[in-house]
């Protein structure tokens, strides 16, 4: 990721709950990103300190990624 606003697209595409636009922004990272981002849904997915909507997404996200193998 470069700027702030493509740090920004990209967790905007991963919190969409549409599993095609995740998949594609998923498909976008090297593999040191993935990782990071992967830890970082799952917390987002796990920790009820995030707002029930935020883990919702994070864990659709977490799905998406998965089904894409």
């Amino acid at each position: 990721m470069e700027s702030s606003n493509d740090v920004e697209a990209l967790w905007a595409a991963l919190l969409s709950e549409n599993p095609g636009q995740i998949r594609r922004a998923w498909g976008d990272l090297t593999d040191d990103e993935a990782r990071a981002v992967a830890a970082q849904l799952k917390k987002m997915a796990d920790d009820e300190e995030y707002a029930a909507e935020v883990r919702r997404a994070a864990g659709i996200a977490l799905e998406a990624i998965r089904e894409a193998g």
